[in-house]
């Protein structure tokens, strides 16, 4: 969703014409076309991918970056026939507006019974038939730090955090050079994650009654602590390094490398496809990976309260007026060995088929081992345009304004006109 793959430059980019609406001029009329917001070694990871099936046929890669709307709105034979949707959630509202093709239940099942777990059965379904098929999931709930530096520091092992202990960490680094946390709030969907994650916390009832209701009042207790959690995060004096104005001009990648490269933060909140760049961070830093990176996952409210564990992930779609190889390479695509080449060359990628057997990092193999039991699912991916740029991303990047750099007198205050602005959102688009 968003930038968050249209920044991933850590590696390889490869050239491929660019996509423009509302006709996305390609080249062979014959290839089957697959719309993707990925960039750099993302992108390059795919087309391993693509190479390892095999095809009787060809295919086009059309990088949409943040625009993957233009894909349902393009027009011509050069438009895209599948899309990698990153927001599983629109599925359904694309399917009722008729502007995909379901998918063959045999792509969803086999003699063991269904290849996906329950939550993308839930939301890839309409009508009683699948309109979309997992391709790559995702883990929202990591923590990468660096564990020279927590050991530097002596800021102990952060497996078993709650926030609180974030806050006492904070305080232990205040006199120093460095700061606890990156954050990349260049980037909306990061301060979504942040609070998806501090919200799933506090409440999972809250947070699934956000996810599912079609109507959602935002004014509620669970609401309320998820925003104040960041506002003691974020508004800490001594929070992130260069403080909220250097925070805000950061992207992901950017983010990533401050820990890892710069090493100006311990730590930062990133899902598991920050991996290549983790690694690339490291190498770039003169040091060796198994002596640097940790994952842990995202701190609880309180020691006796839940972890929280979200997945995310790319879905694949088909269009209306696609050609009838696209369901063919849909097939492929879902097949338990398709996704191997990126898992086992480039990482930073998690299969939701559960019949994949992959060799996964160190890094990746617990969120692998578990991300499958998981029922929470990436709120903003689920909730329509209330979860985007003029929704939450803007809430919360005005939130974090407001608070940041230590300003704790007007948290509450802030928590009032973020809520405010959610359900004025909500009610807009009635």
């Amino acid at each position: 969703m968003g930038t968050r793959r249209a920044v991933l430059q850590a590696g390889l980019v490869v050239p491929l014409a660019a996509a423009c609406a509302p006709d996305l001029l390609l080249g062979s009329a014959d290839a089957v076309r697959v719309g993707v917001s990925w960039s750099g070694s993302e992108l390059a990871a795919f087309h391993a991918v693509v190479d390892g099936l095999h095809l009787g046929f060809d295919v086009e890669v059309i990088p949409l970056g943040d625009n993957t709307d233009t894909a349902f709105t393009a027009g011509g034979r050069s438009a895209p026939d599948v899309v990698m949707l990153p927001q599983a959630g629109r599925v359904r509202e694309l399917a009722e507006r008729r502007k995909l093709r379901s998918i063959a239940e045999t792509v969803w099942t086999d003699e063991n019974g269904t290849r996906y777990a329950e939550p993308w059965q839930r939301l890839l379904r309409y009508d009683g038939k699948p309109f979309g098929v997992p391709f790559k999931a995702a883990d929202k709930s990591l923590v990468w730090f660096d564990r020279q530096q927590f050991a530097a520091y002596h800021l102990g092992d952060p497996t078993e955090w709650t926030i609180s202990d974030w806050v006492d960490r904070m305080e232990v680094l205040a006199q120093s050079p460095n700061r606890l946390l990156a954050l990349a709030a260049a980037d909306g969907w990061v301060l979504t994650d942040f609070f998806e994650n501090a919200l799933l916390a506090e409440s999972p009832r809250i947070y699934d009654e956000l996810a599912s209701e079609s109507v959602r009042e935002w004014d509620n207790p669970a609401v309320r602590a998820a925003f104040g959690h960041l506002g003691v995060l974020w508004g800490h004096r001594h929070a992130f390094p260069g403080g909220v104005g250097v925070t805000l001009a950061r992207q992901f990648p950017d983010a990533i490398r401050d820990v890892f490269e710069q090493r100006r933060a311990a730590a930062v909140v990133a899902p598991d496809f920050a991996e290549p760049i983790v690694r690339s961070a490291v190498r770039a830093s003169g040091r060796k990976v198994q002596d640097v990176v940790g994952v842990a996952p995202f701190p609880s409210v309180t020691a006796v309260q839940g972890r929280p564990k979200i997945v995310g992930g790319d879905v694949m779609v088909v269009l209306q007026q696609a050609s009838g190889r696209a369901n063919e390479l849909v097939e492929k695509l879902a097949g338990a060995d398709a996704p191997l080449p990126w898992i086992e060359r480039y990482g930073g990628f998690l299969a939701p088929n559960l019949r994949t057997v992959a060799d996964y990092s160190p890094l990746l193999a617990p969120s692998a081992g578990e991300l499958n039991t998981r029922s929470a699912f990436d709120l903003s991916d689920r909730i329509g345009a209330v979860g985007g740029r003029e929704g939450l991303w803007r809430v919360l990047t005005e939130f974090l304004i407001a608070i940041g750099d230590g300003a704790q007198t007007r948290v509450a205050e802030s928590i009032d006109r973020a809520i405010a602005a959610l359900d004025d959102f909500e009610r807009r688009r009635r």
